[in-house]
């Protein structure tokens, strides 16, 4: 009786999720046209770089070292993180940072039209600035400049796929 319980509120739980259009991120679908592509603008071999030229790849997206007759072009126009201060605390020293990410590309496609004119997509992390711990401080930034950089590629992700 009460595994039939268990399994009849699993069952509903199941189903109230399928019911509401949840579904777990998975990859993006990007047109056919993209399927062959040439990153310029940016260093794919690290930060930014590599984590985009690796979810290219993730999407069925073979990424060129070098531009090719036909492929489609992936033009990196702007990659830029700053740190900003947050908030000062009580003895005029830096209590809070803030990591803001910004990438700015355009899409011509392998017959040369311009897909997409200039997108930019942002994405911005929080963090507290302890004095005493500056090594833990440095490291909690350098974690979030990965984690920042992972959102902007699936930010990119996301506009590419919309694109006909």
């Amino acid at each position: 009786m009460n595994r039939t319980l268990t399994n009849g509120f699993i069952g509903v739980l199941l189903l109230t999720l399928a019911s509401c259009g949840f579904q777990l991120r998975g990859s993006a679908t990007l047109p056919d046209s993209l399927k062959t592509m040439y990153v310029q603008g940016i260093n794919l071999q690290q930060d930014l770089g590599l984590d985009l030229k690796r979810g290219l790849t993730r999407n069925d997206v073979h990424v060129l070292e070098s531009y090719q007759e036909g492929s489609a072009v992936l033009t990196i126009l702007e990659n830029k993180v700053e740190r900003r201060v947050l908030s000062v605390g009580s003895n005029a020293k830096v209590s809070e940072y803030s990591l803001h990410g910004t990438v700015s590309f355009k899409v011509i496609d392998g017959d040369g039209r311009v897909m997409s004119d200039i997108q930019k997509v942002e994405a911005q992390r929080d963090y507290r600035f302890n004095q005493e711990q500056v090594l833990a401080s440095d490291q909690e930034e350098v974690l979030l400049r990965k984690e920042l950089n992972q959102q902007l590629v699936q930010s990119v992700l996301r506009q590419l796929s919309v694109l006909k």
